[in-house]
């Protein structure tokens, strides 16, 4: 980069704008965290109302609107929201591209606060399949604008965009581990079915999350201010359509690599979208510790420990990593899932909250969380890597991981339901420990081919 580029001035409102984008992401994936949360919550209480003639939730919504919910129901229905997510993410960003961002950077937080109002007046199924497609549009829509104005507002300073990103990541998923932690807090206060001014609301809490959305809307309209980038001559020949990226994914590179990821974040797809419910079920598995032990306010603080403690070995691995094979420090990360397994089903088995071995194990848990969280850099890096051998497709390339993430949370939302019907806890350690041993044999793969092509370079370099 040189001198001139570097201390070209910033655009006018450039440091308000990118202030405001920051706070209002982090707002945003607060809400977007607590209405994952509070559905698994919603589940729980429209199960038990088709259960439980005497429920408030049968004379708010009408028994006839009340129906069991299995985990495998409910799963789907959450996958919902992966799906458009998956579907509109890249329609909405080319768009953004074409009409600017701050559109469809305010259509998170509007698209996101009429869901969660929807929600907060039905039982239907129908409906809240519908609820959970928009909060995916809501994703869709802001997620590539909100990158793309990232990247175009620090064009003019590396050293800009390096902090501007940074604190993005902050943003992202400290609102997130903030949601979970808002949103138990708001069903154990406002979970319960009410009449609100005369209007029948089947859970208060959506209605109420939907005033963090309409924060997050106030201040990115009226903080952001859009920003054009001159807009160089596009080359046909880097327009990634999608059949280019159809094409991508038959790279043997990304190929072997993708399995392995996909797995990995179905992982992360069962933990985030079915243990809330499970932590706080109280009609299943009496025997198991970690089913329905809890209230809505607890389970989210364990849920938001989780990702806490996961961001924070992210963070010593991408210290700790540089100097390992991106593909060895996978198969530790790995290697952490699989001990994660086993301390949650020891957990899972202890007689008490209070017994001796709850603590040591919990410790464990801890550890083995921070070790499986390595996976996550490395495999990033591990892409990048890809990408040198295709330096006009890096761009794209790189997208795959966002893909990669929403169908492995797609596939854990979903497949992760039937495993928590047929055994609770111990059906969610099962599946995990299943995901995990394809993403080990996968990487085992790459960690061998890996070796071997170093192996062949040396003896190339010798001879």
């Amino acid at each position: 980069m040189d001198l001139t580029e570097e201390h070209r001035a910033a655009p006018p409102h450039l440091i308000r704008s990118l202030v405001a984008l920051i706070f209002g992401s982090l707002l945003l994936r607060a809400a977007a965290g607590a209405m994952g949360e509070n559905i698994q919550f919603y589940f729980n209480s429209i199960h038990d109302a088709a259960k439980n003639l005497d429920h408030p939730l049968r004379t708010i919504a009408g028994a006839q609107n009340v129906y069991e919910v299995s985990y495998t129901i409910g799963g789907l229905i959450i996958g919902a929201f992966f799906a458009a997510e998956l579907i509109g993410a890249p329609i909405f960003g080319a768009w953004s591209d074409r009409y600017g961002r701050k559109l469809f950077i305010i259509f998170g937080p509007l698209f996101g606060a009429i869901a969660v109002q929807i929600t907060a007046m039905t039982t239907l199924l129908w409906l809240l399949v519908f609820t959970r497609i928009l909060e995916g549009i809501s994703t869709a829509a802001n997620a590539p604008a909100t990158l793309g104005y990232l990247a175009e507002a620090t064009s003019h300073s590396q050293k800009l965009r390096a902090r501007m990103v940074g604190f993005f990541e902050i943003a992202t998923i400290g609102g997130v581990a903030l949601g979970f932690s808002f949103g138990g807090w708001l069903w154990r206060n406002f979970g319960a079915p009410t009449l609100v001014a005369g209007i029948p609301l089947t859970s208060p809490a959506f209605a109420l999350n939907a005033l963090i959305y309409l924060a997050s809307l106030i201040i990115l309209w009226f903080g952001l201010a859009e920003f054009r980038e001159v807009k160089r001559e596009q080359n046909a020949e880097t327009n990634h359509s999608l059949k280019h990226y159809l094409k991508l994914l038959t790279n043997k590179s990304v190929q072997s690599f993708a399995p392995a990821w996909i797995a990995i974040n179905a992982v992360l797809g069962v933990f985030i979208n079915l243990t809330a419910r499970l932590l706080t079920d109280k009609s299943i598995f009496s025997n198991q510790l970690l089913v329905g032990r809890f209230d809505s306010f607890q389970a989210g603080n364990i849920r938001a420990l989780y990702a806490v403690v996961f961001v924070i070995g992210i963070l010593v691995w991408s210290v700790a990593f540089p100097q390992l094979k991106k593909t060895l420090v996978m198969l530790i990360g790995t290697g952490g899932l699989f001990l994660t397994c086993l301390f949650l089903f020891l957990l899972n088995h202890q007689p008490s909250l209070d017994a001796p071995l709850v603590m040591p194990l919990a410790i464990g848990l801890v550890v083995s969380i921070m070790v499986q969280s390595g996976f996550t850099p490395a495999a990033l890096a591990y892409l990048a890597d890809v990408t040198e051998n295709y330096a006009g497709d890096r761009g794209a390339i790189m997208g795959l991981y966002s893909v990669f993430l929403g169908v492995g949370q797609f596939i854990g939302a979903s497949i992760g339901g039937p495993f928590a019907d047929w055994d609770g806890a111990d059906g969610i350690v099962l599946v995990t420990a299943l995901l995990g041993i394809f993403a080990a044999t996968t990487v085992i793969r790459l960690h061998i081919n890996g070796a071997r092509k170093q192996v062949l370079q040396i003896k190339s370099l010798e001879t």
